[in-house]
């Protein structure tokens, strides 16, 4: 009896632990900033954070908006280095490319040096780092 006493208790402790949080949600930290090109406030765009070579975290995408970006919560970032890309957009209220008969189709107005061939610096985030403030003065 007292076997199965104790088996049932081992049972328990080890699906105990098991439902803690996970220890790569620990490592997550909030990262936000402001986006400005040539001086102005990015009103709507996107930001993502490209793991470089060698860095096994996932990519991460969030919006900007009214120049203020925000990766928390589940969006947040592993520790590791990221190569930066901004896109911002202007006009209409449809994606480019997904221009229907009643809508305008927004612009995407950065050069490519912000984005698809990126020289913005690379960003790195440091383990068990907390939140990250991290503006991008786009020039």
């Amino acid at each position: 009896m007292k076997s199965k006493f104790s088996l049932c208790i081992s049972l328990f402790v080890i699906l105990l632990a098991g439902c803690g949080q996970n220890s790569d949600q620990l490592s997550l930290t909030p990262v936000g900033g402001k986006v400005t090109y040539q001086g102005e406030i990015i009103h709507d765009g996107v930001i993502r954070l490209i793991p470089i070579k060698g860095n096994q975290a996932p990519a991460r995408t969030t919006q900007i908006k009214k120049g203020l970006y925000q990766f928390a919560e589940r969006s947040a970032v592993k520790p590791g280095t990221y190569q930066v890309e901004i896109d911002a957009y202007r006009g209409g209220a449809s994606l480019p490319g997904d221009k229907t008969e009643n809508s305008t189709e927004r612009e995407q107005f950065l050069p490519e040096q912000f984005n698809k061939k990126t020289t913005i610096e690379a960003f790195t985030v440091k383990p068990n780092s907390n939140e990250i403030k991290k503006d991008f003065d786009l020039k």
